[in-house]
């Protein structure tokens, strides 16, 4: 009679970017189970509406660097699949584990996952067809139960695993930060490779000053922190934050020279050269993001133009932008820190109330007010009686 094969294990994911959790899981699995095989399965698309998002290759070598210091790679039994990168196309779980019961006939199959995956597990596509494939294995991670769903028999990881979301993990790394949960080799490779907006900032601190910079982190962090609770991605509000002031140290000579012949098409360009040439640095701003950081998405473009002045119907990012640079920690007078936290309760109320805050400082000083301030005012209103 022959013996029994040993399992196989296939980790599937977007490993964007791959962490320690990641590797403890792996680990566990290894000792648990004594496979033949443990498969990383990169995803080909990430399924995050990134400005820039990383690609395969990229992710795959961090993956490696990751489990090289986590000393996983030099393990026979560990590879990483380029199965669904070959595909080209967003591939699903249940194609994933026929391909690797095709390549291991006879082998029993486990699907490797964390318990915060389990809980969502029903609603993936064709889940009943992944459970006669594979048997899942699971986890536990902080804050989610390893609890039975009804129809889905899972195997135990003996253990605890840390949680380390990747969506947290990312928004650190458009901040700049450096994460403990990610590997040392993986932040290394992630600044060669500018990487989550790091070839961005890189840039970025070179053209403004220190403290231009400093306000720009921090108007990009208080967007990561508002953008989930208004359906925004984490990426593309960090980079209109961090972009947002680009033109803003440019000497006034120059910037009026840029905005001529950069941004013709700006509202009122010529009265705001002649009564109030620092608006000018927005519009040149969404120029010079474009020409310099490659910038071709419409919101971030939009939020930069619109975050000194506002306009009726501005779009969301702009709405974001257009309040967190106001409202940003750093700022030195009393209405910043009232908006802000008025901003994590009631985002549409903190709007209304960064408009105030700027309208009545360009009224105080008694020079001209942009009309689309105005006009965002009044728009305000209206809905708000509406």
């Amino acid at each position: 009679m022959p013996a029994e094969k040993k399992p196989i294990i296939i980790y599937g994911g977007s490993f964007d970017p791959p962490h320690r959790g990641h590797m403890e899981l792996a680990a566990a699995a290894l000792r648990q189970l004594k496979p033949q095989a443990v498969y990383f399965v990169p995803g080909f698309h990430t399924p995050f509406k990134d400005l820039r998002p990383v690609p395969f290759p990229e992710r795959r070598a961090l993956l490696r660097a990751a489990l090289a210091e986590a000393g996983l790679l030099g393990r026979p039994e560990v590879k990483i699949s380029s199965f669904e990168a070959g595909l080209r196309r967003v591939v699903y779980t249940w194609e994933t584990v026929a391909h690797f019961r095709a390549l291991h006939p006879g082998a029993p199959v486990f699907f490797l996952m964390g318990s915060d995956c389990l809980e969502g597990f029903k609603a993936w596509r064709r889940w009943r067809t992944v459970l006669k494939g594979a048997r899942l294995l699971v986890g536990l991670r902080p804050g989610h139960a390893l609890t039975a769903l009804r129809g889905v028999p899972f195997t135990a990881l003996a253990g605890r695993f840390p949680r380390a979301a990747s969506s947290d993990l990312r928004s650190a790394l458009f901040l700049g930060e450096k994460p403990p949960a990610l590997h040392a080799s993986v932040l290394a490779r992630i600044a060669a490779r500018g990487l989550y907006l790091a070839r961005e900032r890189a840039l970025l601190k070179k053209i403004i000053t220190p403290r231009r910079f400093r306000h720009s982190l921090d108007t990009a962090a208080l967007a990561v922190r508002l953008a989930p609770g208004l359906g925004l991605p984490a990426q593309k509000a960090a980079a209109a934050g961090l972009l947002h002031d680009c033109a803003r140290d440019m000497a006034p000579a120059a910037l009026k020279k840029y905005a001529r012949a950069r941004c013709p098409r700006a509202p009122f360009l010529k009265t705001m050269i002649k009564e109030a040439p620092v608006l000018l640095h927005a519009w040149a701003g969404a120029a010079r993001a474009a020409a310099l950081f490659g910038v071709r998405d419409a919101g971030i473009t939009e939020a930069i133009e619109l975050h000194a002045t506002g306009a009726p119907e501005m779009g969301p990012l702009a709405r974001l932008i257009y309040v967190c640079d106001l409202a940003a920690p750093g700022r030195d007078f009393p209405e910043a820190g009232l908006v802000r936290e008025l901003a994590l309760r009631d985002f549409g109320a903190a709007l209304r109330a960064a408009n105030y805050v700027k309208l009545t400082y360009a009224f105080s000083g008694g020079g001209w007010v942009h009309p689309l301030s105005v006009s965002l005012w009044n728009s305000l209103q209206e809905k708000k009686k509406g």
